[in-house]
């Protein structure tokens, strides 16, 4: 149960931000809210745990596109950093504090999920160009989510460039 309600509050994150309410979350679960007070006493840690989940698997799925050497890796690995970056846009967090603390450690998690997934972009790349196209890269992103525009085409053109 507890990882269905982790699940569904990854769903609710990514529709309405950090806004979703338990009770609305209990419903699409058909449960009661006190059993999903029973797995989390309070909706940060909830959020945490959704974060937690969803940034363990990011992490283990980058490792094994990494080790796969299938051709569409740089593909797939811009996909998977693109869906870690809609989890964290601005518009998900408001203005409590419990959102800043969570941000935080959202954006650290996405910060070691970039340097997974960057030792893949070529051996030999020096910082400065790592650090380069990470300012493209994120550049891109932060607009696509801003845009709701399909990131695909971008995605394919970044993996052009490389």
């Amino acid at each position: 149960m507890k990882d269905e309600i982790i699940l569904a509050s990854i769903e609710s994150l990514r529709q309405e931000g950090l806004k979703f309410s338990i009770d609305t979350l209990a419903n699409k679960l058909k449960i009661s809210k006190k059993t999903v007070y029973k797995f989390f006493p309070d909706k940060e840690a909830l959020a945490l745990a959704l974060y937690e989940k969803y940034y363990t698997e990011a992490k283990m799925k980058a490792e094994m596109l990494i080790n796969s050497n299938v051709p569409s890796v740089y593909l797939d690995l811009l996909h998977l950093y693109f869906d870690s970056k809609t989890m964290i846009r601005r518009d998900i967090f408001n203005k409590y504090k419990l959102n800043e603390a969570i941000y935080s450690y959202t954006t650290e998690q996405n910060d070691i999920l970039w340097e997974i997934i960057s030792t893949s972009f070529g051996d030999g790349t020096s910082e400065q160009k790592m650090e380069t196209l990470r300012i493209i890269v994120d550049g891109s992103f932060e607009k696509l989510c801003n845009e709701r525009f399909n990131p695909d085409a971008v995605i394919e053109r970044l993996v052009q460039l490389i």
